[in-house]
């Protein structure tokens, strides 16, 4: 990675973020965003990074993202590691594109759901608390040894939800594994995603945010 890594959100996964970046020999150049000043001061605090202090930007997470995706050369090369306690993907989705959430009129088919304040649901292959140091083994589960299949990104996108008589297109961003236990993605590909929902999809549709085992998932609303 040659750009910047932004941690997005510095509260206790956040920190665990710079952690694992400050314990390496080379450290990327990072931002820590939160729009809490105690949650920055505390990520400060902890960091051990001598000369390779990371900037700080104190922001709403959302505005934040949304800005840089009008970035060209942030969109080149640098990394997002979303740790704000919100489906910080969709919710930037809907500031840029102005179409609202929807709510769920019955829940997807998913393993092991549960809804959040913000009309998303959660959904993981794991039925357990993953250990924070699970390297998300290709084809296996880390924990269990047993088979992954399939993975949840492709039961994402395989799924059928019904909504008004139609089926809605999901639509999903994958998170990539960067190291033990967290994940990001790399801004060109929420870019990409964004401009093809505005060319492609005006109506209604699912999106996600994934890695194999664990999801996010809301409802964004027909575009006006």
């Amino acid at each position: 990675m040659n750009g910047f890594i932004h941690i997005i959100g510095c509260g206790k996964f956040g920190r665990r973020a710079l952690a694992y970046y400050s314990a390496r020999k080379e450290v990327p150049p990072l931002v820590l965003v939160d729009a809490a000043a105690d949650e920055l001061a505390a990520a400060v605090e902890m960091s051990v990074l001598g000369a390779k202090t990371p900037q700080i930007c104190r922001e709403d997470a959302v505005v934040y993202l949304a800005r840089l995706l009008l970035d060209d050369q942030a969109c080149a090369q640098d990394w997002i590691i979303p740790t704000a306690p919100l489906h910080l993907a969709f919710a930037v989705l809907e500031k840029i594109s102005g179409r609202r959430r929807l709510a769920w009129e019955n829940l997807p088919d998913l393993p092991n759901l549960f809804s959040g304040p913000r009309d998303e649901v959660y959904s993981s292959l794991a039925d357990f608390l993953c250990p924070d140091h699970c390297p998300q083994p290709r084809r296996t589960c880390f924990v269990t040894g047993k088979k992954r299949d399939p993975s949840l990104l492709r039961r994402l996108a395989r799924l059928k939800y019904q909504s008004r008589s139609r089926i809605l297109p999901s639509l999903i961003l994958p998170s990539t594994q960067l190291g033990p236990g967290l994940g990001g993605f790399p801004l060109r590909r929420l870019r990409h995603l964004t401009d093809a929902i505005e060319r492609k999809f005006p109506g209604p549709l699912l999106f996600s945010t994934a890695c194999r085992c664990h999801g996010v998932t809301n409802i964004l609303g027909p575009g006006a």
